[in-house]
């Protein structure tokens, strides 16, 4: 059965205290941000592609119940208990939630804000509440749980990113790390054709950190993640592509052979003067819509 747990709390109480309600919905699909340009001379619009993706909402309908957290019945007190612990939960204001949803082996999390909550409907005589919260996504993409990190070649084509695989939206904050010797190391997406790169080189035992969502870098000499470990080079960074002077490297799934079930992460990648030692690494989670 599908389930929320909001800052690690069950929204379906383990002993009953509110749970969601049936009609809660799945989490909905984001739509695009519209823009439309039109020209004199041509009919219709001018196609725009690659266009932003709006926040996403979500409610999540609640039956408050009279249980008690060890199970049993508190009658109507217990139920304003109940009602006022939940009301504690969804009015956190000063921060983004982690809104968790669960289905069997399926888990996806995303950073979520409560917008709203409606005014509880009362039944007095059954000791009960029905509420309805609106759940706002900011960033729209819902996580994996989890962060993975891949090894690729420093000169191939079409490389499969195999721990993204399965993604259906587009990572915007993968962080790239290139092992030298390397010489303008480049890094392309295949379903968008942008890049980023560094034109300059990359010695035997240093490494170059791209954070894509940051849009910062750094060349390091330890084997190390941390970008404030090492020097920053964040304007000697070249981003070409849609979106790049906002976020660098969009890492997009693009669907194979007509099948939609096969929908890997590819990039192909690039420098001179590597040796058996050169490599490029990506650590991202996975994102979905």
């Amino acid at each position: 059965m599908p389930t929320y747990r909001l800052d690690g709390v069950p929204l379906d109480h383990p002993s009953g205290c509110w749970s969601l309600k049936k009609g809660t919905q799945r989490r909905p699909f984001p739509g695009a941000r519209a823009v439309k340009l039109s020209v004199p001379g041509r009919s219709g619009e001018v196609p725009i592609v690659g266009l932003d993706r709006e926040a996403t909402t979500l409610g999540l309908n609640f039956k408050v119940t009279s249980a008690t957290p060890s199970g049993t019945d508190g009658g109507y007190q217990q139920m304003e208990h109940n009602l006022e612990a939940l009301s504690a939960l969804l009015g956190v204001r000063h921060r983004l939630m982690e809104l968790r949803y669960e289905a069997g082996s399926i888990v996806r999390v995303a950073d979520v804000q409560v917008t709203s909550t409606s005014e509880p409907e009362v039944n007095t005589g059954a000791a009960t509440a029905r509420l309805t919260a609106i759940v706002e996504v900011p960033g729209v993409f819902w996580r994996s749980e989890s962060e993975y990190t891949w090894s690729g070649a420093p000169n191939a084509a079409d490389q499969v990113v195999t721990t993204l695989a399965g993604s259906t939206g587009e990572i915007t904050d993968a962080v790239l790390r290139w092992t030298g010797p390397a010489v303008n190391p480049t890094v392309r997406d295949v379903a968008t054709g942008g890049t980023v790169s560094r034109p300059g080189g990359l010695l035997a035992g240093q490494r170059l950190l791209i954070d894509c969502g940051q849009m910062r870098a750094a060349v390091v000499g330890a084997d190390t993640w941390d970008l404030s470990a090492g020097t920053d080079v964040s304007g000697e960074i070249a981003a070409v592509g849609a979106g790049s002077a906002f976020r660098w490297l969009h890492l997009v799934p693009g669907i194979v052979a007509a099948d939609p079930f096969s929908r890997p992460v590819r990039v192909t990648t690039s420098a001179t003067s590597t040796s058996g030692a050169s490599l490029l690494e990506i650590r991202a989670r996975r994102s979905y819509l």
